[in-house]
Protein backbone atom coordinates (compact mmCIF):
# COMPACT_ATOMS: atom_id res chain seq x y z
CA UNK A 1 0.00 0.00 0.00
CA UNK A 2 2.73 2.45 0.91
CA UNK A 3 4.54 1.95 -2.42
CA UNK A 4 1.33 2.63 -4.41
CA UNK A 5 0.77 5.88 -2.49
CA UNK A 6 4.38 7.06 -2.91
CA UNK A 7 4.47 6.58 -6.70
CA UNK A 8 1.80 9.24 -7.53
CA UNK A 9 3.49 11.68 -5.16
CA UNK A 10 6.83 11.18 -6.91
CA UNK A 11 5.18 11.67 -10.32
CA UNK A 12 3.49 14.90 -9.22
CA UNK A 13 6.74 16.23 -7.74
CA UNK A 14 8.62 15.39 -10.94
CA UNK A 15 5.98 17.14 -13.05
CA UNK A 16 6.19 20.27 -10.88
CA UNK A 17 9.98 20.35 -11.20
CA UNK A 18 9.71 20.02 -14.99
CA UNK A 19 7.19 22.88 -15.24
CA UNK A 20 9.38 25.03 -13.01
CA UNK A 21 12.38 24.37 -15.25
CA UNK A 22 10.48 25.27 -18.43
CA UNK A 23 9.11 28.44 -16.86
CA UNK A 24 12.58 29.46 -15.72
CA UNK A 25 13.96 29.00 -19.22
CA UNK A 26 11.28 31.15 -20.82
CA UNK A 27 12.02 34.03 -18.44
CA UNK A 28 15.81 33.93 -18.76
CA UNK A 29 17.39 36.95 -20.50
CA UNK A 30 18.40 36.62 -24.14
CA UNK A 31 22.08 36.40 -24.92
CA UNK A 32 23.83 39.43 -26.35
CA UNK A 33 23.92 37.83 -29.79
CA UNK A 34 20.13 37.50 -29.73
CA UNK A 35 19.63 41.23 -29.21
CA UNK A 36 20.08 42.27 -32.80
CA UNK A 37 18.05 45.46 -32.74
CA UNK A 38 19.87 48.67 -31.77
CA UNK A 39 18.48 50.74 -28.87
CA UNK A 40 17.02 53.30 -31.29
CA UNK A 41 14.50 50.71 -32.51
CA UNK A 42 13.36 49.70 -29.04
CA UNK A 43 13.32 53.18 -27.50
CA UNK A 44 10.81 55.50 -29.12
CA UNK A 45 11.70 58.81 -27.47
CA UNK A 46 14.39 60.61 -25.49
CA UNK A 47 14.08 63.33 -22.85
CA UNK A 48 16.82 65.93 -23.29
CA UNK A 49 19.22 66.34 -20.35
CA UNK A 50 21.34 69.35 -19.47
CA UNK A 51 24.50 69.48 -21.58
CA UNK A 52 23.20 67.28 -24.39
CA UNK A 53 23.19 68.33 -28.03
CA UNK A 54 21.30 66.79 -30.93
CA UNK A 55 24.61 65.39 -32.14
CA UNK A 56 25.35 63.61 -28.86
CA UNK A 57 21.82 62.16 -28.77
CA UNK A 58 22.12 60.93 -32.36
CA UNK A 59 25.52 59.43 -31.47
CA UNK A 60 24.07 57.69 -28.41
CA UNK A 61 21.36 55.94 -30.42
CA UNK A 62 23.40 55.34 -33.61
CA UNK A 63 21.22 57.70 -35.65
CA UNK A 64 21.81 60.10 -38.51
CA UNK A 65 21.61 63.60 -36.99
CA UNK A 66 19.89 65.10 -40.04
CA UNK A 67 17.19 62.41 -39.96
CA UNK A 68 16.75 62.90 -36.22
CA UNK A 69 16.36 66.65 -36.76
CA UNK A 70 13.88 66.09 -39.56
CA UNK A 71 11.79 63.69 -37.46
CA UNK A 72 11.51 66.41 -34.80
CA UNK A 73 11.03 69.36 -37.18
CA UNK A 74 14.31 70.93 -36.07
CA UNK A 75 16.24 73.32 -38.25
CA UNK A 76 19.92 74.33 -37.98
CA UNK A 77 21.50 75.10 -35.57
CA UNK A 78 19.35 72.34 -33.97
CA UNK A 79 18.63 74.09 -30.68
CA UNK A 80 17.19 71.79 -28.00
CA UNK A 81 16.33 72.39 -24.35
CA UNK A 82 16.51 70.29 -21.16
CA UNK A 83 13.24 68.43 -20.63
CA UNK A 84 12.34 68.50 -24.33
CA UNK A 85 11.02 65.18 -25.64
CA UNK A 86 12.51 63.98 -28.93
CA UNK A 87 11.06 61.27 -31.11
CA UNK A 88 13.52 58.54 -32.08
CA UNK A 89 11.18 57.10 -34.71
CA UNK A 90 12.75 58.02 -38.03
CA UNK A 91 11.72 57.59 -41.62
CA UNK A 92 13.67 55.14 -43.73
CA UNK A 93 17.11 56.52 -44.53
CA UNK A 94 17.16 58.35 -47.83
CA UNK A 95 13.40 58.98 -47.87
CA UNK A 96 11.55 62.18 -47.08
CA UNK A 97 8.73 62.74 -44.64
CA UNK A 98 6.37 63.58 -47.48
CA UNK A 99 6.20 63.10 -51.22
CA UNK A 100 7.43 66.67 -51.76
CA UNK A 101 9.92 66.97 -54.64
CA UNK A 102 10.17 70.78 -54.80
CA UNK A 103 10.86 73.45 -52.19
CA UNK A 104 10.06 77.14 -52.55
CA UNK A 105 12.84 79.22 -51.01
CA UNK A 106 11.72 81.39 -48.10
CA UNK A 107 13.45 84.42 -46.61
CA UNK A 108 16.26 83.14 -44.37
CA UNK A 109 16.60 79.77 -46.14
CA UNK A 110 20.07 78.46 -47.02
CA UNK A 111 20.98 75.42 -49.06
CA UNK A 112 22.29 73.92 -45.83
CA UNK A 113 18.98 74.39 -43.99
CA UNK A 114 17.00 73.11 -46.99
CA UNK A 115 19.26 70.06 -47.35
CA UNK A 116 18.91 69.30 -43.63
CA UNK A 117 15.12 69.59 -43.79
CA UNK A 118 14.86 66.96 -46.53
CA UNK A 119 17.70 64.69 -45.38
CA UNK A 120 20.05 65.52 -48.25
CA UNK A 121 23.71 66.47 -48.44
CA UNK A 122 24.36 70.01 -49.66
CA UNK A 123 26.50 68.57 -52.46
CA UNK A 124 23.54 66.51 -53.67
CA UNK A 125 21.26 69.55 -53.57
CA UNK A 126 23.68 71.68 -55.60
CA UNK A 127 24.19 68.88 -58.12
CA UNK A 128 20.54 68.11 -58.83
CA UNK A 129 19.76 71.84 -59.09
CA UNK A 130 22.74 72.63 -61.33
CA UNK A 131 24.04 75.22 -58.86
CA UNK A 132 27.57 76.56 -59.06
CA UNK A 133 29.56 78.89 -56.75
CA UNK A 134 28.82 81.29 -55.15
CA UNK A 135 25.45 79.45 -54.78
CA UNK A 136 23.15 82.48 -54.31
CA UNK A 137 19.48 81.58 -53.79
CA UNK A 138 16.49 83.94 -53.77
CA UNK A 139 13.09 83.92 -52.02
CA UNK A 140 10.52 82.35 -54.34
CA UNK A 141 13.09 80.23 -56.15
CA UNK A 142 12.07 76.59 -56.74
CA UNK A 143 14.58 74.03 -55.46
CA UNK A 144 14.39 70.32 -56.29
CA UNK A 145 14.65 68.23 -53.12
CA UNK A 146 14.36 64.75 -54.60
CA UNK A 147 17.50 63.32 -56.20
CA UNK A 148 15.35 61.19 -58.55
CA UNK A 149 14.25 64.29 -60.44
CA UNK A 150 16.40 66.82 -62.34
CA UNK A 151 16.34 70.37 -61.07
CA UNK A 152 15.23 73.46 -62.97
CA UNK A 153 17.59 74.94 -65.51
CA UNK A 154 15.75 78.18 -66.32
CA UNK A 155 16.11 81.67 -64.84
CA UNK A 156 14.89 80.47 -61.44
CA UNK A 157 17.81 78.08 -61.15
CA UNK A 158 19.81 80.86 -59.54
CA UNK A 159 23.35 80.10 -58.51
CA UNK A 160 23.96 80.56 -54.79
CA UNK A 161 25.98 79.64 -51.70
CA UNK A 162 24.95 76.59 -49.74
CA UNK A 163 25.24 78.78 -46.71
CA UNK A 164 24.34 82.15 -48.17
CA UNK A 165 21.07 83.43 -46.76
CA UNK A 166 18.20 84.12 -49.12
CA UNK A 167 18.13 87.89 -49.37
CA UNK A 168 15.33 89.98 -47.87
CA UNK A 169 14.60 93.67 -47.83
CA UNK A 170 16.24 93.91 -44.40
CA UNK A 171 20.02 93.57 -44.34
CA UNK A 172 19.87 93.18 -40.54
CA UNK A 173 17.65 90.13 -40.96
CA UNK A 174 20.10 88.65 -43.46
CA UNK A 175 23.03 89.16 -41.11
CA UNK A 176 21.15 87.58 -38.19
CA UNK A 177 20.14 84.57 -40.27
CA UNK A 178 23.69 84.23 -41.57
CA UNK A 179 24.99 83.89 -38.02
CA UNK A 180 22.22 81.44 -37.15
CA UNK A 181 23.05 79.20 -40.12
CA UNK A 182 26.80 79.16 -39.65
CA UNK A 183 28.21 76.95 -42.42
CA UNK A 184 29.95 73.71 -41.58
CA UNK A 185 33.53 73.29 -42.76
CA UNK A 186 33.97 72.30 -46.39
CA UNK A 187 34.99 68.68 -46.71
CA UNK A 188 36.74 67.05 -49.64
CA UNK A 189 37.02 63.33 -50.27
CA UNK A 190 40.72 63.96 -50.86
CA UNK A 191 41.19 65.47 -47.39
CA UNK A 192 44.18 64.03 -45.52
CA UNK A 193 43.24 63.31 -41.90
CA UNK A 194 45.84 63.38 -39.13
CA UNK A 195 46.17 60.99 -36.19
CA UNK A 196 44.61 62.46 -33.01
CA UNK A 197 47.48 61.13 -30.86
CA UNK A 198 50.79 59.38 -31.41
CA UNK A 199 50.75 55.79 -30.27
CA UNK A 200 49.98 52.18 -31.13
CA UNK A 201 46.62 50.84 -32.27
CA UNK A 202 45.67 48.18 -29.71
CA UNK A 203 42.09 47.55 -30.86
CA UNK A 204 40.96 47.74 -34.47
CA UNK A 205 37.63 48.59 -36.09
CA UNK A 206 35.22 45.65 -35.82
CA UNK A 207 31.54 46.72 -35.83
CA UNK A 208 30.43 43.08 -35.74
CA UNK A 209 31.83 42.94 -32.21
CA UNK A 210 30.52 46.43 -31.35
CA UNK A 211 33.99 47.94 -31.82
CA UNK A 212 32.91 50.99 -33.81
CA UNK A 213 36.24 52.77 -33.66
CA UNK A 214 39.88 52.17 -32.78
CA UNK A 215 41.85 52.35 -29.54
CA UNK A 216 45.25 54.03 -29.60
CA UNK A 217 47.64 53.42 -26.71
CA UNK A 218 49.67 56.50 -25.83
CA UNK A 219 50.60 58.18 -22.52
CA UNK A 220 48.62 59.82 -19.75
CA UNK A 221 48.23 63.55 -20.39
CA UNK A 222 49.17 63.34 -24.09
CA UNK A 223 47.73 66.21 -26.12
CA UNK A 224 44.80 65.16 -28.30
CA UNK A 225 44.52 66.97 -31.63
CA UNK A 226 41.67 67.46 -34.11
CA UNK A 227 42.08 64.96 -36.94
CA UNK A 228 40.50 67.40 -39.40
CA UNK A 229 39.06 70.94 -39.25
CA UNK A 230 35.51 71.35 -38.04
CA UNK A 231 33.07 72.65 -35.46
CA UNK A 232 32.72 71.18 -31.95
CA UNK A 233 29.16 69.89 -31.58
CA UNK A 234 29.56 68.10 -28.23
CA UNK A 235 31.97 68.32 -25.30
CA UNK A 236 31.02 66.58 -22.08
CA UNK A 237 30.65 63.32 -20.19
CA UNK A 238 26.97 62.53 -20.73
CA UNK A 239 27.44 59.49 -22.99
CA UNK A 240 27.97 56.35 -20.95
CA UNK A 241 31.06 54.39 -21.89
CA UNK A 242 32.88 57.29 -23.53
CA UNK A 243 34.14 59.18 -20.49
CA UNK A 244 34.87 62.81 -21.31
CA UNK A 245 33.98 63.02 -24.99
CA UNK A 246 34.41 65.51 -27.84
CA UNK A 247 32.48 65.25 -31.12
CA UNK A 248 33.57 67.36 -34.09
CA UNK A 249 31.48 67.98 -37.19
CA UNK A 250 33.62 68.12 -40.33
CA UNK A 251 30.91 68.27 -43.00
CA UNK A 252 27.24 67.53 -43.56
CA UNK A 253 27.99 63.81 -43.38
CA UNK A 254 31.21 63.34 -41.39
CA UNK A 255 31.73 63.44 -37.61
CA UNK A 256 34.65 62.33 -35.46
CA UNK A 257 34.69 61.46 -31.76
CA UNK A 258 37.52 61.55 -29.22
CA UNK A 259 36.82 59.62 -26.00
CA UNK A 260 38.53 58.89 -22.68
CA UNK A 261 39.89 62.38 -22.17
CA UNK A 262 41.08 63.93 -18.92
CA UNK A 263 40.69 67.65 -19.55
CA UNK A 264 38.53 69.10 -22.34
CA UNK A 265 40.04 72.23 -23.89
CA UNK A 266 37.22 73.14 -26.33
CA UNK A 267 33.52 73.88 -26.01
CA UNK A 268 30.40 73.43 -28.12
CA UNK A 269 30.25 75.85 -31.04
CA UNK A 270 34.00 76.36 -31.22
CA UNK A 271 35.72 76.01 -34.59
CA UNK A 272 38.95 74.05 -34.70
CA UNK A 273 41.68 73.68 -37.26
CA UNK A 274 43.39 70.44 -38.11
CA UNK A 275 45.92 69.45 -35.39
CA UNK A 276 44.52 72.02 -32.91
CA UNK A 277 44.86 70.68 -29.35
CA UNK A 278 41.36 69.84 -28.09
CA UNK A 279 42.05 67.84 -24.89
CA UNK A 280 44.50 65.91 -22.75
CA UNK A 281 44.38 62.13 -22.66
CA UNK A 282 42.97 60.29 -19.65
CA UNK A 283 44.64 58.33 -16.88
CA UNK A 284 45.22 55.06 -18.73
CA UNK A 285 46.67 56.87 -21.77
CA UNK A 286 44.29 55.21 -24.24
CA UNK A 287 42.43 57.20 -26.89
CA UNK A 288 39.19 55.80 -28.31
CA UNK A 289 38.56 57.35 -31.74
CA UNK A 290 35.55 57.05 -34.05
CA UNK A 291 34.51 58.44 -37.42
CA UNK A 292 30.89 58.29 -38.56
CA UNK A 293 29.60 58.93 -42.07
CA UNK A 294 25.88 59.68 -42.36
CA UNK A 295 25.45 58.25 -38.88
CA UNK A 296 27.22 54.95 -39.63
CA UNK A 297 30.59 53.99 -38.10
CA UNK A 298 33.42 53.71 -40.66
CA UNK A 299 36.96 52.44 -40.27
CA UNK A 300 39.12 55.39 -39.11
CA UNK A 301 42.26 53.74 -40.52
CA UNK A 302 40.97 54.34 -44.05
CA UNK A 303 40.85 58.10 -43.35
CA UNK A 304 43.95 58.66 -41.24
CA UNK A 305 47.17 59.66 -42.99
Amino acid sequence: MSKRRVTPVIRIASLMLLLSFISGCSNSPASVSDRGQPPSIKIKSHRVNTGETLYSIAWRYDLNVRELARANSLMPPYTINPGQKLSLILTKRGSTLTSVTRHTVNVGDTLFSIASKYGLAVGTLTRINHLTPPYVIQPGQIITVDSRFPGPTGPNATRGSGHSVAKSTSSATSRAQSQLNKPPPVYSDNWQWKWPVDGQVVETFNPGKLQKGIKIKSKNGTQVRAAAPGNVVYAGSGLRGYGRLIIIKHSDILLSAYANNDKLLVSVGQSVKQTDVISNLGVDGTMYFEIRKDGDPVNPISYLN
